[in-house]
């Protein structure tokens, strides 16, 4: 289920009847519970005392996710070391999901059945696979979002094509020890926002 966002949490966007809902950095990821591989669900925007990692990956057809998702379950120990916990997310059934994560060796949740309200909450861009993917159900284009401890939003990185929105690992450990480094010195600091403006 999906529950709505104050209305300061997000800006629009319209273009010739469309339009498009972003997030912005600083305010709370909406509540957004999906199932996992395992039967059980999960409140992706309930974080348990770590900064939490949420990537969404468009689908296991996707070799640009893939290797993404690879590489992130190469660095667990290093996002671990950082304080950091993953969480993946995509339209994929439980099935496929299960299918992919073992074939690829993912250990971290993934969530599955992302539906297009709740991507549209989450400010993603949503693709319809009819003309190139033998799948029925839309699905988000890539993105992640790191959040605070408490939940909130410090990076966004929201992408309308395959290629987009994938986490370059250690550039994300250094940003986030150096903002934790300067949160010591400066209790403040943790107050800043960029691109919240």
């Amino acid at each position: 289920g999906v529950e709505g966002t104050s209305k300061g949490d997000v800006i629009q966007r319209v273009n010739n009847n469309m339009s498009h809902t972003s997030l912005m950095p600083g305010v709370p990821l909406p509540s957004v519970t999906l199932p996992l591989m395992t039967g059980e669900s999960l409140d992706i925007s309930k974080t348990s005392g770590k900064n939490r990692l949420v990537v969404v990956y468009r689908g296991a057809f996707c070799p640009f996710c893939k290797n993404s998702l690879v590489d992130i379950q190469k660095n667990l120990s290093k996002l671990s070391d950082a304080n950091i916990d993953v969480v993946a997310l995509s339209a994929d059934s439980i099935d496929v999901t299960k299918k992919f994560a073992d074939e690829n060796g993912l250990t971290f949740p993934i969530a599955n059945e992302l539906k297009e309200p709740e991507m549209r909450t989450l400010g993603l861009y949503v693709s319809d696979p009819k003309d190139y993917q033998p799948q029925t159900y839309r699905f988000a284009e890539p993105a992640y979002f790191l959040l605070t401890p408490e939940g909130k939003i410090r990076y966004l990185c929201v992408a309308s094509f395959p290629m987009g929105g994938r986490v370059n690992v250690d550039d994300l450990i250094m940003g986030v020890g150096w903002v934790e480094g300067e949160i010591k010195r400066n209790p403040a600091f943790q107050d800043v926002i960029w691109g919240g403006k």
